[in-house]
């Protein structure tokens, strides 16, 4: 492995500035589809450690701490004869990434393609969940368009050791008026991560058919058009969801619903095996399905915040209404009857709860939601998202409560457990929740 010495001590804004002096097809009228607009890829051409047409640039922990170390690699290329790689150990704490600047113009839809290789990756205290290529967008101004973390988007981070190169491809929707867009290769964890064959290219056309709501826009193609109703009663939905939560008319977001003939079309176009695929802070629903009343609901509170994982699936199937055909009151009644009833805690612990039944902790979140609508409020429920926005640590998540709710989650834990408790139900309406 080839350790360089050189530290790049660039600002973002260097990076910036230069690399679009490098970037391939930058400043035309139209960029060519399915061509690498980015100069270099991967990483033949070499000036001291660092490809050319690529910028070093910190982004995250200060000047003096121990640094990642980062250079090119001929041991293990994947195309050509070079790699990038980021190395760290557990002590590390100043990251980098590897960035390049492509300038954009009229471009909807862009595809991000690359080889990683992970070795020994994992994350300890004080990193950060990064092993990846990530996109962020700016305007004409060079202003991002999100700047609540620090990728618009990215591949799924590379954990553990890959025995082989993984290719890599994300295609997203830019946010409109885009001009300019960065591409990372980043490490913020322990372990080695490579990278190689790295391309942006803006994909070719789908063809897609239009028709604008008051709060959607649809896209089909011919050969899976909408079913007659199908997007006036998705509009339906939307309006019941919004006024149910009480989000404002001026907050209603617009939602970009893209409908697909089969799995493999979704593939293609964006890059995931999924039937269904959303993106909340883009507003747009990629699905096989010509009517959504889950990820919408998503899309809806986005932009006040996102709440741990269980209660924000909690909000979805509270306003949905039910869980496998069954009213979720009487589910959770009978947990709490067999004291199975999961606490308020353990609903919000993102690593508990995706280990729980879904069986039981659908119910159990979506009837505590319901609770914390009925007896704090709309207002109160949108301003908990701002103030909970994120948070994964659970004194922090608490701390956020009390100072909205007045009241520890604890508290509204019993409140909650006494009203299920004395709900009635008439013996027809029993049904068995499945074991854990």
């Amino acid at each position: 492995m080839n350790i360089g010495t050189k530290r790049g001590r660039l600002t973002f804004v260097g990076v910036l500035l230069t690399a679009i002096a490098f970037a391939g097809g930058c400043g035309k009228d139209e960029a060519p589809k399915d061509t690498n607009l980015l100069t270099n890829g991967s990483f033949e051409q070499v000036e001291g450690n660092i490809p050319v047409g690529w910028e070093l640039n910190p982004f995250r922990g200060m000047e003096g701490s121990r640094e990642a170390e980062y250079g090119i690699d001929t041991a293990y290329p994947f195309d050509g004869e070079n790699s990038f790689f980021f190395k760290a150990d557990a002590v590390t704490r100043r990251f980098f990434t590897l960035s390049q600047e492509v300038e954009v113009k009229d471009v909807e839809r862009i595809k991000l393609r690359g080889a990683v290789r992970s070795l020994d990756v994992r994350r300890d205290k004080q990193q950060y969940p990064q092993a990846n290529l990530a996109l962020t967008y700016y305007d004409q101004d060079r202003n991002r368009f999100y700047s609540s973390r620090f990728y618009d988007k990215r591949t799924r981070p590379r954990l553990e050791t890959s025995d082989d190169w993984i290719s890599e491809e994300l295609i997203v929707r830019l946010p409109e008026n885009t001009a300019y867009i960065v591409v990372h290769c980043a490490l913020g964890m322990t372990g080695t991560v490579w990278y190689d064959d790295i391309s942006l290219e803006i994909p070719t056309d789908i063809g897609w058919n239009t028709s604008v709501s008051k709060n959607f826009t649809f896209h089909w193609t011919d050969q899976a058009p909408y079913p007659d109703g199908s997007r006036e009663y998705q509009q339906q939905l939307f309006d019941n969801y919004a006024t149910r939560l009480g989000i404002p008319e001026v907050d209603r977001p617009h939602i970009y619903h893209f409908l697909y003939p089969d799995s493999l079309s979704i593939y293609q176009a964006i890059g995931t095996k999924e039937p269904k695929k959303s993106y909340w802070d883009s507003q747009e629903v990629h699905s096989i399905y010509p009517v959504d009343d889950h990820e919408i609901i998503h899309v809806m509170t986005f932009q006040y915040g996102v709440l741990p994982f269980g209660l924000s699936e909690g909000t979805a199937f509270y306003l949905i209404g039910e869980y496998k055909g069954h009213r979720l009151e009487r589910l959770a009644y009978d947990l709490l009857q067999n004291d199975r009833l999961p606490t308020v805690r353990s609903i919000v612990d993102p690593t508990r709860v995706r280990q729980m039944n879904p069986d039981i902790v659908i119910p159990a979140a979506a009837t505590y939601i319901g609770f914390l609508l009925e007896f704090g409020g709309t207002d109160r429920f949108l301003d908990f998202h701002i103030a909970a926005n994120n948070m994964l640590n659970y004194e922090e998540y608490a701390a956020a409560f009390v100072k909205v709710y007045e009241k520890t989650p604890e508290e509204t834990d019993v409140a909650w457990r006494k009203i299920l408790g004395g709900l009635q139900f008439p013996d027809s309406a029993h049904t068995e929740t499945q074991e854990e």
